[in-house]
């Protein structure tokens, strides 16, 4: 078995969730893009007791941005040249500032 299958399964069923959460939520993708990095960042934060100055909770909202652009593309979405860029952006504007602000006050 190569890793291609298991990374199939799990880019649909991501995908599929990804709709779902879209239709449930009635929101447009790039809001849920800015909910999910808040979130990720805020729940990061928590869960490592960790500041919001520590990078880490930052690295973890780019790293699923990365992966969820990884998985977009691995299921084969249409997408024009500069969409996962947006994405990317919308993900991480708000944890970085918020990130940014906390490094500020210290």
């Amino acid at each position: 078995m190569t890793i291609a299958a298991p990374l199939d399964a799990a880019a649909a069923s991501y995908s599929r969730a990804k709709s779902i959460i879209e239709l449930w939520t009635g929101a447009q993708q790039e809001l849920l893009h800015v909910h999910a990095g808040l979130a990720i960042f805020v729940l990061t934060a928590l869960l490592f007791r960790k500041r919001m100055r520590s990078p880490v909770p930052l690295a973890c909202v780019v790293v699923f941005a990365v992966v969820n652009e990884l998985f977009d593309w691995w299921v084969g979405k249409p997408i024009n040249t500069g969409e996962p860029f947006v994405d990317f952006a919308h993900t991480m504007l708000w944890p970085a500032v918020l990130f940014t602000l906390a490094r500020r006050w210290r």
